[in-house]
């Protein structure tokens, strides 16, 4: 429709009309004068705006809009380097569509909409309204429905103002991100994330982390790749910044300390340029729960370690968070509850590492059965005093005298066993509760000759440490060592005779499919193979059902993973403000190049109008 012309006033009622008229040119209907002496009808029917605004760059039929098909980002910039999130109908994407149309780029040499303006007998356009029309989100097609002013090419020129239906098509391509995801050896920064204990125990410690990791996505999102290692993991980012921001997060996870290096891959002189690939090493704390430890006594003499009044004795480790929390394994009956516990921070741990002395994991723990429990006298609860959560008002830990049993020699043997622990608050009689058996244990040399040397004069060996209580048959102590693949028979039988080369070539093929599956299931369990390509190994199904086990048994383990996943979670956003903020600050950059461009056509557009 063209933009009607201004209404003739009217005549009074007994007086004549004083305005001029002429009939149009072309139709003869009475018009008031104007440049081109046609009325509004006949000056749409000459020119199309439609066409014009539907043409493409280059002369083409379509209009495209980029959209990276993994991320699901949209092209800002014709250079490929700004890249954005826009909502479906939102205003943002509205703009990006107008940024699209060649003909609305004034003074733009790029698309020749301007050329095809001039060729059509219009000298400017000038965006009025713009509002979306709603199309089927499958058809990868975006409608726009414009109303733009445009002025003719002849004398003053006239005005014409239509209303237009514009199609444009979403299509796909990659953005850089990625397609460097895609793409090997892209990585800027690497994580390594390592825990090496005493016991060869491989990554023992980090069972809780790959199970927060399981379990947030957000975090997962922004690792390249993962590659497993004998003693931990390997995190590929594609910044140093996101590796930090990651360090960071798993610090508040477990004890660590963290260093960060560089190595100069290749520079350019004449740019003063460089490519540096940087190393983040996560080295966690080599203890996890319920491990007993020998704490030097050197420990108190200014030799590090931060064990307080724990130095020389038995110890429990009751936490790993950001901090080792220490747990007195034999404590005196009139000792304060406060002085049994020590809170000892990763740095103070790794000045004096070597005065912690690993005796036993957990996978020596052994089942016991209670058969009388009393409290200390200083104890002021009673004995019908129980904790049953934060709220029911009872500390958690209480020093008692309890006397137990072996599970295994229980209603058989009249031996008990006597002990001083910290549960009495949690233990009555007839619970099962896991404990070292220190009577009946074989220690190795290492560890007898820290018993004789690093515990203080006067220190007494317990005959038994208790450690937590468990309910129902689950949680119990003693390695999982697996069930022993069955021989093959047909392997017996002597087919036919192999040289020596040819042995060597397939125990090295089998050592290869091996360490291959066992990095497959390693890095599927932490969820970064999406799918459930995990559960169809039975190995890693008795390790998840045992894991599964011990977190019904234990509140403070499942607790403590909860914990861990909120961390985790709260990364991952923290991970996606960098990602926009960088964004952003890209996007600012790269649009004050080409700024006032798309203001000079569009105008005094409201790009906040309904669909229609």
């Amino acid at each position: 429709l063209a933009r009607r012309e201004p209404a003739t006033p009217m005549a009074t009622a007994g007086q004549p009309s004083t305005t001029v008229q002429i009939p149009c040119c072309l139709c003869g209907t009475p018009i008031v004068p104007n440049a081109a002496n046609q009325c509004t009808t006949c000056l749409a029917s000459q020119f199309d705006l439609t066409s014009i605004l539907n043409r493409g760059p280059g002369g083409s039929h379509t209009i495209n809009v980029y959209q990276c098909r993994r991320c699901r980002r949209y092209e800002l910039s014709d250079n490929g380097r700004r890249w954005q999130h826009l909502e479906t109908e939102s205003p943002e994407l509205l703009s990006l569509c107008l940024k699209r149309i060649p003909a609305l780029q004034q003074g733009s040499k790029k698309g020749g909409g301007e050329q095809h303006m001039m060729s059509s007998g219009i000298s400017s356009l000038h965006l009025v309204d713009a509002s979306w029309v709603w199309t089927e989100p499958h058809s990868r097609r975006l409608k726009v429905r414009l109303t733009v002013r445009a002025t003719t090419i002849g004398g003053a020129g006239v005005a014409v103002q239509q209303r237009c239906l514009v199609e444009l098509v979403e299509s796909w391509r990659q953005c850089p991100e990625c397609n460097r995801e895609f793409t090997n050896r892209t990585w800027q920064a690497c994580v390594q994330l390592r825990q090496k204990r005493a016991d060869g125990s491989s990554r023992r410690g980090l069972v809780l982390l790959e199970a927060a990791l399981a379990k947030n996505p957000d975090v997962r999102k922004h690792v390249l790749s993962v590659d497993p290692t004998r003693h931990g993991f390997d995190f590929y980012f594609l910044s140093l910044m996101h590796a930090r921001l990651f360090s960071s997060y798993l610090a508040r996870i477990a004890p660590m300390r963290i260093k960060t290096t560089q190595k100069l891959v290749s520079t350019d002189v004449k740019s003063n340029t460089a490519n540096n690939k940087h190393s983040v090493l996560c080295d966690v704390v080599p203890l996890c729960r319920d491990d007993l430890v020998v704490v030097d006594k050197r420990v108190s003499s200014g030799g590090g370690g931060g064990a307080g009044h724990l130095a020389g004795r038995l110890c429990l480790v009751g936490r790993m968070s950001s901090v080792i929390r220490l747990v007195d394994a034999s404590p005196t009956r009139t000792a304060p509850m406060d002085r049994c516990v020590v809170d000892i921070h990763p740095e103070k741990y790794w000045r004096g590492d070597k005065y912690f002395q690993l005796l036993f994991s957990s996978t020596r723990l052994t089942r016991f059965v209670v058969l009388d429990v009393e409290l200390c006298a200083d104890n002021s609860y009673g004995e019908q005093a129980q904790y049953a959560g934060p709220k029911s008002g009872v500390e958690k830990y209480a020093l008692a005298d309890v006397e137990i049993v072996r599970e295994s020699d229980f209603g058989q043997t009249d031996e008990t066993l006597s002990c001083v622990t910290h549960l009495g608050n949690l233990l009555q009689p007839g619970d099962s509760v896991l404990g070292y058996d220190l009577v009946s244990s074989v220690l190795p040399s290492e560890a007898e000759w820290s018993l004789e040397n690093s515990c203080q004069n006067g220190f007494v060996m317990p005959d038994v440490v208790l450690v937590k209580k468990v309910k129902g048959s689950g949680g119990g102590g003693g390695g999982d060592a697996g069930e022993p693949a069955p021989a093959d028979e047909e392997e017996g039988k002597k087919a036919k005779a192999k040289s020596s080369g040819s042995k060597k070539r397939e125990r090295r093929k089998k050592r290869e499919e091996k360490k291959a599956e066992q990095q497959l299931e390693e890095v599927a369990r932490m969820g970064f193979l999406g799918g459930d390509e995990a559960d169809s190994d039975e190995l890693l199904k008795r390790e998840r059902e045992k894991f599964e086990r011990e977190l019904e048994n234990d509140e403070e383990l499942a607790a403590e993973l909860k914990c861990f996943e909120e961390v985790l979670r709260e990364g991952g956003k923290e991970l996606d403000k960098v990602d926009e903020k960088v964004a952003r600050d890209a996007a600012e950059k790269a649009a004050s190049d080409d700024e006032g461009a798309l203001a000079d056509a569009i105008g005094d557009v409201d790009l906040n109008g309904e669909t229609e």
